[in-house]
């Protein structure tokens, strides 16, 4: 009963260490249509967004197509009809300086925060 009690543990253990952080630094994202824009990517693997431009963007698994983002507080990001601006540094990689430049406002990071830590609880809806 002990070992039991032992493995199950250690598989809920290792269920919950599995989300990582998001690699930070800026890098190029290639739209479906070969258009490419720069961006950093933030959250983690289970609520993740990309911030380019000052706005945050997210991906539409329907189209395939990143779109820019507008942040409620009850439903999350949501994506809107408007594409991410066609800007890239070809010497973009995951380890660059420039990854001030595409941040958000102070007040989209404390809404995405409070959706970050909903995710985290149970009680954002995905």
């Amino acid at each position: 009963m002990k070992i039991l009690k032992t493995l199950l543990s250690l598989t809920l253990l290792s269920s919950i260490l599995l989300a990582g952080p998001a690699i930070t630094g800026t890098r190029i994202f290639t739209q479906p249509d070969g258009t490419k824009f720069e961006g950093v990517l933030k959250g983690d693997s289970s609520f993740h967004w990309i911030e380019s431009d000052g706005n945050a963007v997210v991906y539409d698994p329907k189209d395939k197509f990143y779109y820019k983002a507008t942040i409620d507080k009850d439903k999350g990001l949501i994506p809107t009809k408007e594409k991410p601006n066609i800007k890239v540094d070809n010497k973009s990689s995951a380890i660059n300086e420039n990854t001030k430049k595409h941040d958000i406002s102070k007040e989209d990071k404390k809404s995405l925060k409070e959706l970050y830590k909903k995710s985290k609880t149970g009680n954002y809806p995905r």
